[in-house]
């Protein structure tokens, strides 16, 4: 362990973490940034909502291990639960109430303070602070939503994000292509934005794929080994475009193999309308929507399939995606969020226009005669060169280092951008 790793107390502050609330990309990220940062040697402590489930913050703090201590804030006292219909009630009330409880929680000794999404407002708030402050705004949903009701709800974390991103020493943008966007939306100068991509461990994906199960799966499900197997993991919720790929598939049925499969992971509340989508396509026969997947069976059906889609309208950075490259996994998805950066059209994989289902039927129909080991095995390259946990650590370790004064960075780390 470097000494000067061993001499940096890292404070991360985010709402949810995984496996305390879900396994959302926000939440996974944070959870793997704590735990590798730990096991590099950083002290770091994580402020994070408590649970309902009290046994929830136990499975996380059992899944962290040693070097990482938890703080459990209680969620604001308004009686807005997160029940289908009021998230965006919830976090407009307890959110601010429970930022302002971690800010007056905080370790004062902390040498960096780092905030996902709207975890900072309270510190934002404070007057004084003597730790600099990092923040990653992560997919900034709250500019892209859709219908004016919602944009208009979305109005005051608008200007939170903002806020937070103002008092900020550093501003990560989680893709190249996304650093324009965060200067832009969050009114943040160029020189205070640092480029640090989303990662993940791509040969703890390959370990955790369980062949078998995922065999005995698709064999149940009707699939063969000579007719094409789409994969698709997220959310079921309006911005995934989930809808859009069973139209399209749909319109690509006819010239399909007889034997083709689309398995969609994933459960929200848009299930009933995508459940109507494939009826309406009548492609029924030929989709399996599991609505929750330990990962061993998630990786290994990503391992056995053919190509991985994400037709989403918005996005972020897209763990999901990473994890199919993992799997040397040819991508199709939208021209949006930080996608472009991973997939490279035909060389990773191929790039469509959100919501244009005629184009996505199309790309689907190219797959038939792509050359799909090449373009998987660059994708796998490109994670393992830009988006692996081995290359994205040192970036953390050197931007926390040149932002506390007294910490030097990590012998052999880059630099950031």
């Amino acid at each position: 362990m470097s000494d000067s790793v061993a001499a940096l107390k890292l404070v991360i502050v985010s709402r949810r973490v995984h496996p305390a609330h879900g396994p959302g990309g926000l939440e996974r990220h944070v959870h793997d940034q704590a735990l590798h940062l730990a096991q590099a040697g950083v002290r770091v402590d994580l402020y994070a909502e408590r649970p309902l489930d009290p046994t929830r913050a136990a499975l996380a703090e059992e899944a962290a291990g040693s070097g990482i201590r938890f703080h459990w804030i209680d969620r604001g006292p308004l009686p807005i639960g997160r029940a289908r219909g009021t998230v965006v009630l919830d976090r407009l009330t307890n959110y601010p109430l429970w930022s302002r409880r971690v800010a007056r929680s905080l370790d004062p000794v902390a040498d960096v303070i780092h905030v996902h999404g709207l975890g900072g407002l309270g510190i934002a708030a404070q007057r004084a602070r003597h730790a600099p402050l990092v923040m990653t705004p992560h997919g900034m949903e709250e500019f892209r939503s859709p219908g004016w009701l919602k944009h208009l709800a979305y109005a005051p974390f608008r200007r939170g994000i903002r806020r937070i991103a103002a008092a900020a020493d550093r501003v990560v943008a989680t893709d190249e292509i996304l650093s324009p966007r965060v200067e832009h939306e969050l009114r943040v100068p160029a020189h205070r934005i640092t480029v640090i991509p989303n990662a993940i461990d791509p040969e703890e994906c390959t370990r955790c794929a369980d062949h078998a199960a995922a065999s005995t799966f698709l064999q149940r499900a009707g699939a063969t080994e000579a007719a094409p197997l789409f994969v698709s993991v997220g959310r079921l919720a309006p911005n995934k475009g989930f809808e859009v790929l069973a139209h399209a598939l749909g319109r690509a049925a006819a010239d399909l193999p007889a034997g083709w499969r689309w398995v969609l992971i994933g459960d929200g509340p848009r299930r009933g309308r995508i459940e109507a989508a494939i009826a309406g396509a009548g492609i029924g026969g030929h989709c399996v929507l599991l609505t929750s997947a330990p990962d061993a069976l998630k990786h290994g059906l990503l391992a056995a399939a053919d190509w991985f889609v994400h037709p989403t309208l918005y996005e972020g950075s897209s763990l999901a995606t990473l994890e199919a490259m993992a799997h040397r996994l040819p991508v199709i998805a939208s021209r949006v969020g930080g996608l472009p950066d991973k997939v490279v059209d035909g060389e990773t994989g191929s790039l469509v226009t959100p919501g244009d289902s005629r184009e996505l039927a199309s790309a689907l129909l190219r797959t038939l005669c792509s050359d799909t080991v090449a373009l998987g095995a660059a994708g796998r390259r490109l994670l393992e060169e830009r988006f692996s946990w081995a290359v994205v650590l040192p970036l953390y370790l050197q931007l926390y280092a040149e932002l506390a004064p007294n910490t030097a960075p990590v012998s052999g780390s880059r630099r950031c951008p």
